[in-house]
């Protein structure tokens, strides 16, 4: 009965033990709700977060094999062209990355962060993911600043999701 007893205290400290390692590995845990699909016409896999809410402006990122298009879509309709440029300026420092638009002459207020998407991910792309955006400055084709701050929270979530599709964005190289 002593060794019955002894053997039930040893196995709930190794359940206590074995509860402990796994339960902080969960924390680490991403929840990566992002969207995949195949082109019926190509047959490629397509990777996309879904549209994400941002102050004055949605944030979408799409992948493909060849490309990661970031594109941001303005409430109101501002024309971009490809001389266009955004600054991100990110949070606790004085740190910011200047880029350029990357899509086509539109006045739908659309503007394109392309990446070529390969085995390692670009170190631009890498830095919005791993470090939060305070906020967004894009200039328009008729040189009008238009200032995208970001909540504390709209951070967290962009960071979280940037985060999941740069990890699994370099899957679809073939």
């Amino acid at each position: 009965m002593k060794i019955l007893l002894r053997f039930l205290q040893k196995a709930s400290w190794v359940g206590i033990l074995l509860l402990g390692l796994c339960y902080p590995s969960s924390l680490w845990a991403q929840d990566c709700n992002l969207i995949k699909e195949t082109d019926p016409y190509t047959r490629q896999t397509r990777l996309s977060t879904g549209f994400i809410e941002l102050t004055g402006a949605s944030l979408v990122a799409d992948a493909d094999s060849k490309e990661i298009d970031i594109m941001i879509s303005f409430k109101t309709d501002r024309c971009f062209d490809d001389g266009c440029a955004a600054v991100i300026y990110f949070a606790g420092g004085k740190q910011k990355i200047n880029l350029r638009n990357g899509g086509t002459l539109n006045c739908e207020g659309l503007f394109h962060f392309i990446f070529r998407n390969g085995p390692t991910v670009n170190y631009q792309l890498k830095k919005m993911a791993t470090q939060p955006i305070s906020h967004m400055e894009f200039v328009d084709r008729n040189d009008k600043k238009i200032p995208v701050t970001l909540s504390v929270a709209q951070q967290e979530k962009l960071l979280q999701v940037l985060r999941c599709f740069i990890d699994q964005a370099p899957t679809l190289v073939q």
